[in-house]
Parts: C-alpha cells; sequence; structure tokens
C-alpha cells in the first residue's frame, strides 16, 4: 500500500480509504513477515550503497543541503514559493 504520487493524483482514492480492502487482501500474519523482509532488504541495501553496514555506522557527514532539482514554475505544484524557503 502507498500514497506514492498522492499529492498529483488529488481525485484519486486515498490509501486510507481502501485500507479495509488492502486488510482483507494482505496475506495475514506471513503477508506482513514478508513485508518487513522486503523492507530490511531495502534499508540493508540502502545502507550499503552509503557503504554503511547499520544505522550506528551514519552521522551528520551523510547530510549536507541541497537545492532541488527543478525551481518553482509557472506549471510547478508550488509556483509562488521563494527559493529561500527551499534551504535547510
Amino acid at each position: 500500500m502507498s500514497n506514492h504520487g498522492g499529492r498529483q493524483l488529488d481525485q484519486a482514492i486515498g490509501s486510507a480509504a481502501v485500507l479495509p480492502e488492502v486488510v482483507g487482501a494482505a496475506g495475514g500474519q506471513a503477508g506482513v513477515v514478508r513485508l518487513l523482509e522486503l523492507l530490511e532488504d531495502e534499508v540493508q541495501r540502502c545502507l550499503g550503497l552509503l557503504g554503511a553496514a547499520s544505522f550506528a555506522e551514519l552521522d551528520r557527514s551523510y547530510l549536507h543541503a541541497a537545492m532541488p532539482a527543478n525551481l518553482p514554475h509557472v506549471l510547478s505544484a508550488f509556483p509562488l514559493l521563494k527559493i529561500e524557503e527551499y534551504r535547510y
């Protein structure tokens, strides 16, 4: 279940609205276990790409301020934001 793209699809059914259907089709305890296995795999993969074996190895040096890839534009979701509002 995901809300990926939810901001762009304002007329789509939200994740919470279909939760009863998802629960009915989510595979019970085995489904939850598989979900957690997938999440663990993705976390381990991302940590590996950072060169770390665990969250304990991460520190502030892994963070840096960045500018957005696309600056505000008249057709963007938030065209009136000033660039200063993007700074961290």
